[in-house]
Parts: C-alpha cells; sequence; structure tokens
C-alpha cells in the first residue's frame, strides 16, 4: 500500500409509511447493523478503491488528481438532509442556484467544478453505479433521484476525466456508488420538522453465494418555504412545496467463477410548487441497467454496461407584475426525452505494477419540447414545437506504471465522434394552426482528441507529490440547441443550434502532507481554460415593451439573451483541506477553495472581458468540529461560507456571499435503534441565492429543523 493510500483511508476514517422490501450482494449484513456504533477511527477500510477516476478499479493511492470521497459515515455526522446539500461541503464543487434541492427548480440544480458553471446545463457528469444521472435533454441533475440510504460512497474527480468519461465531464466527475448486498438485513427510517416536512425511506436486502441485491426507497413531502426576498414579497409568492417519491432496485449474480452480471433499475415521480400558484413542474423518471464483467485468468477484466434512461418533464411558467400582487401564466411545457447507452472497458495488468485501460462507450439522447405561449384572453395563441437528436462516441486508452518505489506515470487518449441531427423549431397558431414558422436545422457532427498525462512521486516520509495536464471538450445539450427558455424577471433566452462544443486544457499540482498521525494535510493549485465557452449572453435589455431581435417580444425591464459560444473561460486557484484528530473521537476538518474565473476572450464582445463567470465565487470554506463516539451522544458543527458571485454574464446581479451554521445529534438508544436531530441555518441567517439584473432576489432556507429515528437489523 503506498503512502498516499495511507493518508486518504486515515483522512476518511477521520470524517467521517416505508417504501421497500429487497436483498444485497456486496454489503455484508454484520456492518449493516453495526456501522453506526462502529468508532470513526475503526472504519478504516471503507472507499478502497476509485473508480471514477480511470474507469476502472483503481487504489486511492494511483489516481493523480485531487479526489474527494464522502463515506457513509460523512454522510451520518452532516446536517444534510440530501445528497445535494452534503456536496455543498466539498471544496471545489459549486451549484449554480444553491437552494435545497427540496425547494429548487430543476433548472438550478446544475452542479459545476472549479468554477466552470454559469449555465443550467452541468459540465460536470453525475454517475450512480456508472449509469448517468444527468438529464439527456437539460443536462441538469435531479440529486432527489437517489434515496441517501442506499448511497456507500461519492466520489469527486476534478478535471481530468474526459479522457475516461467523455463529453460530458469536461469539469470532472461526482459518482454516487450504491450500496450492495450481503446475508441480508433491513433498515428503515422516518424524521421530520420544519415546514411540515417528512422524509420516510427503508431499504430491504438479502444475499447469498450466488445472488444478492437490494431494494430501497424513499417518500419526501414538504411544505417548503417562500423563496422571494422578505421585504419584496408580495400575495402571489407562496411557499415552493414538493414531494417525491424514489424506488430503487440493484440485484448482482455470480454466474460462475469468472462471471459476474449485475442490473438496476429506478422510478422516480416528483411535484414541484415553484414559488407562485401558477408556476409548478413534474417529473416522472426511471431508467435500466444490466452489465457483467468477466475475470481473466491473468487477471485481466472485460466489463460491459448497457442502459437506457426516460422521462416526462411538465412545466408551467407565469409572468408577475411588478407589485408581485398578480401574474398570468406565460408559457406550458412538456419535454419527453430519453437516452440510450453503452459502454465496454478491458483492463490488463503488466509486469512491474502497470495497467493498460482500453474502452469504448456510445450515448444517444433524443427529446422534443411542447410549449404554448403567448397568453391572450384567457388562453395560450401560439404553440412551439422544438427537439432533435444527439449521438455521442468515445474510444479510449489509459495506461499507468510504476517506475522505481517512488514515480507512478499515467497517459490517456481519447477520440470523440459526436452528432446532432434531427432538428428542428415549428411555431403555429393554436387556434387557427397557422404555420409561423417551420424550421429544420441542418445535421452538423465532429470529432476531436483529448489527452492527458500525470504523476505520483512518494517524494518523503508524509510528503507525495501530484500533478496532471489535460484536455477535452463537451458538446452543447439538445436544451442549448434547439429550445429557447423563459426565466423570472421577464428573461427570454434563446437557443442557439450554430453553437460549438467547448473546449478545456487544465493542469493541477498538489501535494499530501501528514506530519504526524493524527493531521492530514492536501493543497492543490489549479488551472484550466475553456475555449468556446457557452454562455447565456445579454443582448439587450427592454426599457419598453417590444420586439427584440432573436426573442421577440420582451415585456419592458425585460432582457434579451442568447446562448453562444462567448470565447474563452479561465478558472485557476488553489484548494486547502486540512483535517486533525486530537482523539479518537474528536474531529477538527478545515476546507477553503480560493478560485477567481473570468471572461478572458470574447471576440464581438469587449464589454464581457474581465467578468466573473456567472454563479462562480472567489471564496468558499467549511469548518467542521464534532464529537463522533456513537456510544455517547454525537455533536457535529458546521460552519459553511459562500462568497459572492455574480447572476448573469454582465455582472450586474451581485449575490451577496453568506455564512451557514449547521449541528447535528445523535445517540445510539440500542443496538438496533437510533435517534438523531439537525438545525441547519440554526442563526436564522437570510442568505442570497439568486439576484438578477432587475434586483429581484431569492433567499435560502431559513432556520430548519428536523427530527427522527432509524432503526436496522440484520440477517
Amino acid at each position: 500500500m503506498t503512502l498516499r493510500d495511507t493518508l486518504l483511508r486515515r483522512s476518511r476514517a477521520a470524517r467521517g409509511g416505508l417504501l421497500v422490501f429487497a436483498c444485497s450482494a456486496l454489503w455484508p449484513a454484520p456492518a449493516l447493523e453495526a456501522q453506526d456504533p462502529a468508532p470513526a477511527d475503526s472504519v478504516a477500510s471503507l472507499g478502497e478503491l476509485i473508480v471514477s477516476a480511470l474507469r476502472s478499479p483503481t487504489s486511492v493511492g494511483e489516481v493523480p488528481v485531487n479526489v474527494t470521497i464522502v463515506t457513509r459515515e460523512e454522510l451520518r455526522l452532516s446536517a444534510a438532509q440530501t445528497l445535494q446539500d452534503v456536496l455543498q461541503e466539498v471544496p471545489g464543487l459549486n451549484f449554480r442556484f444553491p437552494f435545497q434541492a427540496g425547494v429548487a427548480h430543476p433548472s438550478w440544480q446544475a452542479v459545476t467544478l472549479r468554477g466552470l458553471g454559469g449555465t443550467a446545463a452541468s459540465r460536470t457528469l453525475v454517475l450512480v453505479d456508472g449509469v448517468p444521472l444527468n438529464d439527456p435533454y437539460f443536462g441538469w441533475v435531479r440529486w432527489s433521484q437517489v434515496p441517501v440510504e442506499v448511497i456507500e460512497r461519492i466520489e469527486i474527480v476534478r478535471g481530468g476525466a474526459t479522457v475516461s468519461w467523455g463529453s460530458q465531464s469536461l469539469a470532472g466527475v461526482v459518482h454516487v456508488i450504491t450500496r450492495s448486498g450481503g446475508e441480508g438485513g433491513f433498515s428503515a427510517g422516518a424524521q421530520g420538522g420544519s415546514q411540515s416536512t417528512f422524509r420516510g425511506d427503508a431499504m430491504a436486502s438479502f444475499g447469498g453465494d450466488r445472488v444478492g441485491g437490494y431494494v430501497a426507497g424513499e417518500l419526501f413531502d414538504s411544505g417548503g418555504y417562500i423563496l422571494t426576498e422578505p421585504g419584496q414579497r408580495g400575495s402571489v409568492d407562496i411557499p415552493s412545496a414538493s414531494s417525491h417519491a424514489a424506488l430503487r432496485a440493484k440485484v448482482e449474480i455470480a454466474a460462475g467463477e469468472r462471471l459476474r452480471i449485475h442490473a438496476q433499475g429506478n422510478y422516480f415521480d416528483q411535484d414541484k410548487d415553484n414559488a407562485t400558484p401558477l408556476r409548478n413542474n413534474t417529473t416522472e423518471a426511471g431508467f435500466g441497467q444490466l452489465g457483467a464483467t468477466y475475470t481473466g485468468r491473468d487477471g485481466s477484466a472485460l466489463t460491459m454496461n448497457a442502459f437506457i434512461q426516460s422521462q416526462s418533464y411538465v412545466n408551467s411558467f407565469s409572468g408577475v407584475d411588478g407589485t408581485r400582487g398578480s401574474e398570468e401564466p406565460s408559457i406550458s411545457q412538456d419535454v419527453p426525452s430519453s437516452g440510450v447507452g453503452a459502454n465496454l472497458v478491458w483492463e490488463k495488468p503488466i509486469s512491474g505494477g502497470s495497467h493498460l485501460n482500453l474502452g469504448a462507450d456510445v450515448l444517444r439522447a433524443t427529446g422534443d419540447a411542447t410549449e404554448q405561449y403567448l397568453f391572450r384572453d384567457g388562453a395560450f395563441a401560439r404553440q412551439r414545437e422544438t427537439g432533435g437528436d444527439q449521438t455521442l462516441f468515445g474510444f479510449f486508452g489509459q495506461a499507468r506504471g510504476q517506475f522505481g518505489e517512488r514515480w507512478q506515470l499515467y497517459a490517456g487518449i481519447r477520440l470523440d465522434v459526436w452528432r446532432n441531427s434531427a432538428g428542428g423549431r415549428h411555431i403555429f397558431g393554436i387556434a387557427d394552426g397557422n404555420v409561423l414558422t417551420d424550421n429544420t436545422f441542418e445535421d452538423r457532427s465532429g470529432t476531436q482528441v483529448s489527452d492527458n498525462v500525470g504523476f505520483l512521486f512518494d517524494a518523503a516520509d508524509g510528503v507525495v507529490l501530484r500533478g496532471s495536464l489535460y484536455g477535452g471538450l463537451r458538446v452543447p445539450t439538445l436544451n442549448e440547441l434547439y429550445k429557447p427558455f423563459r426565466a423570472a424577471g421577464n428573461v427570454v433566452n434563446e437557443s442557439n443550434e450554430a453553437l460549438n462544443p467547448e473546449r478545456v486544457r487544465g493542469a493541477e499540482l498538489g501535494v499530501d502532507l501528514q506530519p504526524n498521525p493524527s493531521v492530514l494535510i492536501r493543497l492543490t493549485g489549479f488551472w484550466a481554460r475553456v475555449s468556446d465557452a457557452i454562455t447565456d449572453v445579454t443582448l439587450q435589455e427592454a426599457e419598453t415593451s417590444g420586439v427584440i431581435q432573436p426573442c421577440g417580444f420582451v415585456p419592458a425591464g425585460g432582457v434579451c439573451r442568447r446562448r453562444d459560444n462567448v470565447g474563452t473561460l479561465r478558472s485557476l486557484g488553489l484548494e486547502t483541506e486540512v483535517e486533525v484528530r486530537p482523539a479518537p473521537a474528536w474531529l477538527l476538518a478545515v476546507n477553503h477553495q480560493f478560485n477567481p474565473t473570468e471572461v478572458t476572450d470574447a471576440p464581438g464582445r469587449p464589454d464581457l472581458i474581465g467578468n466573473e463567470v456567472q454563479g462562480s465565487p472567489t471564496h468558499r470554506a467549511m469548518l467542521r468540529v464534532g464529537h463522533i463516539d456513537p456510544t455517547t451522544l454525537e455533536v457535529v458543527a458546521t460552519a459553511r461560507y459562500l462568497g459572492a458571485r455574480f447572476d448573469n454574464d454582465l455582472n450586474t446581479g451581485e449575490i451577496d456571499g453568506s455564512f451557514l451554521v449547521d449541528i447535528r445529534l445523535r445517540r445510539q438508544l440500542t443496538s438496533r435503534l437510533s435517534a438523531f436531530a439537525s438545525v441547519q441555518n440554526i442563526f436564522d441567517t437570510i442568505a442570497e441565492m439568486s439576484h438578477d439584473a432587475n434586483d429581484f432576489v431569492r433567499v435560502g432556507a431559513p432556520r430548519t429543523f428536523v427530527g427522527g429515528v432509524r432503526v436496522r437489523f440484520s440477517g
């Protein structure tokens, strides 16, 4: 085991009505019952493998980029209620608008790494057991699809993942690994609290020598809170209520000594009220996966996966008057979409500790949006139909080798082939059926080669150096290419079928230091340049109501924007992570990200040069202090600082920075029963989450109390 293995193992050890019945093949039943009572410093074996960075099981000490692992212990210690809340505590990871997942509109939940954000499309690939969670049409992520109880760990790889994972991973990868089985067991939890919130979950598992699996589910319902800043609220502002149900099943079969087959599926149904009576959306989504791994006698492995995603998304927007006293419908959307994908990866160990990976993948996405708009005399006057198909192929090779006792070197290359086809926009009058627009867009395609190189160097006792250089691309989503949209503040944003893929070139250099067994320090400097960056570019602000091309009619005070390849974004910064264990039951963790990201080149738009990338703060920080011995009362306090950032490309809507403090308490009552309580935003801080050019402000959740119980039974 390398020094970096040891460092990160100790780091992870330090951090630490219901639905279901089932089965589980990789998670032993004794651990199911014992994991909560176990002392934190005894959980040293969790997370030994990282699959996200190199796309094959790779020891954490053999990855040259900065990897963060969120373990089950950390999920237990955090006051966060959802997967999205947990990720907001990770350095270098940011959301477009960091609302809680329960109240956020899906388009606000796009995630990015190292400041490479700014649009509803995530520049980060989010996976659950190797299957993309990113919406195949929009690119954004619905975090509530994954019940927290099924999560084994979360792997976050910042930068340098495009060679292995393709165009969706320009900024990095977030890989959620779910639990898998053992001899059988059952766990269930129920919690409730502020805003009439209820969450119930359950997981049942079974396992034997050949077959195992689980079924797990979650029910959630919340009355939500009013998102509009208190001083701006009117009679149309209502709490953003939300409810959802999620059901997930997984099975693994040992078909022989060398062949293992796995399958899983997920169903998700969600309803949301979005801040006013006429704004709401519903999502019904599902996916299925089938895969197999064959292990050769020489240690080689051939892995195949195929998956299908399907969803239906229905959304309603409204226009609100200046006093926020009335509203009327502005658009009604129905967007069915689907994605079908497959991948094949071959891993071959080579003498001397070296490895070679070869692979190929394909993803085909299709989607069509039917939208009714232009509300007149109590009815919509026009209907717009947009959509198209997108196919992504990738072929890659990765090699890593051991050179002497201290050096590990890495190199990879990838060829991406993309094609956008069957794109079109058709507009007609609803009453008379007259065709107003009938556009069929030209098919477009292209290829690009990406590469990466990296190293690890055991410099001295307690000192590991790592570094990497990488390149890659992101192909624009179907939503960016073909579907315009309207947003709060009378913002009209046009699509752009002529968008080119974004291209990234980046580098990082880091050091892991462990001066003694109770202290771990990780420093990572990074730089990235995104060329042909896709941004919502402001074309004109409307002083009076009228037509602004290409947006069409824009109300007075509104804004006309269009998605465009604005030029070049530059991200640079420093990630600092410090963890101290003064005693086995005590934890102190600090992380800070310094990350100014700005536009450095914008042909035809000199006014944008030097502007900060929207939604990307220069400073983020987290402090966690905890007493984590589960034989007594566990108490963990977490403080989070999110720096100021801008809501638009012109940097005219500045979102104020915020400082929030959460606390989590937990007590093991018996060997099977535990109770917990948490308070988020304990000082009831009003934290800005968005601030548009018209000075309309949305805020985060007020002080929120949650309490509950959990029971576990082994098989």
